[in-house]
């Protein structure tokens, strides 16, 4: 057996070699947060004190995570990635550190769950607590029932910092997701505790560049909540959104995007769809990323910086084609959403 530690809540439990380290995390309550699980977002990157020996060699995929966060692999490491080979001291989340997150876990009830279409559904929180504040773009861990032990599951809050007192989450349902079909269970009344906020994919509002987004899915969520900030405070930035669906049976938020046209006058969007019924669709067609091939300039883009979030590799092309558009990396921001 070996023990591992997490200084920062002041735990320490024995757990047995070859364990996954996000089970070991998990059923700690170490406060390390946690979203793909994959070591492809990097929210649960981690100093380790002592026994990073024991984690093993990192990988080119969490050696590349660890760069697009600009942390040193030989002070951080990804425990979503690792296994149980020895005694490891876990120090403070880099995600919690960056965002100010501490590790509070509030008791919220849901106000109301709205059908935005068939798989899609918006839940609004009442939160007890006082003093809930976030920054646009964060998201928050709810705690699902899952037999014997608490589920985490991390969503994206949609709704801007203004309202201290509620947030919402924007949620799919997927066939067999235990976090999704019980968020989708839930209804005005029921009662669950939440965790965060957590992230640092947060808008940079000290900047005063242009603004493209790119969104697809339910990644429209952060996306959602940066673009009511942003109206909320009067911004004066230009802004661009590119969101894709699948299917006009996908659309959601379009009364709201017309809305933010009407009363947001630097704002613009256009909403392509991959495979619509063209009997019903009379817009762009094709994938999200050939809205950023059509339509930036590349004389725009050098004054311009983006917050992407949807699919791995969406986002990792949409990445590339913003480089070779001679947009800087470093005005790059994303969110693997899944």
């Amino acid at each position: 057996m070996s023990k591992i530690t997490f200084s920062c809540v002041g735990k320490t439990v024995e757990a047995e070699d070859g364990t996954w380290m996000y089970d070991v995390c998990d059923d700690a309550g170490s406060g390390i947060p946690f979203a793909c699980k994959a070591g492809a977002c990097g929210t649960c990157a981690t100093e380790v004190k002592s026994g990073g020996e024991n984690l093993g060699t990192p990988g080119a995929r969490e050696l590349r995570t660890l760069e697009t966060k600009g942390l040193d692999p030989a002070r951080y490491r990804l425990p979503c990635l690792a296994d149980v080979h020895g005694d490891v001291v876990f120090g403070a989340s880099a995600g919690a550190a960056e965002s100010g997150a501490s590790l509070a876990i509030h008791d919220v009830v849901v106000e109301s769950y709205r059908p935005l279409n068939l798989t899609v559904a918006e839940i609004r929180f009442y939160v007890e607590s006082d003093g809930f504040a976030f920054r646009p773009g964060q998201y928050m861990i709810l705690h699902a029932p899952g037999g014997e032990q608490v589920v985490r599951r991390s969503y994206s809050i949609s709704t801007p910092p203004s309202d201290r007192q509620h947030f919402e989450i924007c949620v799919r349902a997927v066939s067999g997701g235990l976090g999704s079909n019980f968020v989708h269970r839930l209804r005005p009344g029921d009662r669950l505790k939440v965790e965060g906020p957590y992230g640092d994919f947060v808008l940079n509002e000290e900047s005063r560049r242009s603004i493209l987004m790119v969104a697809t899915g339910t990644g429209m969520s952060p996306i959602k909540s940066m673009l009511l900030h942003l109206l909320d405070t009067r911004s004066r930035r230009k802004v661009r959104l590119f969101f894709g669906l699948r299917s006009d049976a996908d659309l959601f938020y379009t009364d709201l995007l017309r809305g933010l046209s009407a009363h947001y006058p630097e704002f613009g969007h256009e909403i392509i769809l991959s495979a619509p019924d063209p009997t019903r669709w009379a817009g762009p067609r094709g994938r999200v990323t050939d809205l950023i091939t059509n339509r930036l300039d590349p004389r725009d883009a050098a004054s311009t910086e983006a917050y992407i979030c949807g699919g791995r590799d969406m986002i990792e092309c949409s990445r590339q084609l913003l480089l070779e558009k001679g947009m800087p990396a470093s005005s790059i921001y994303h969110e693997n959403f899944y």
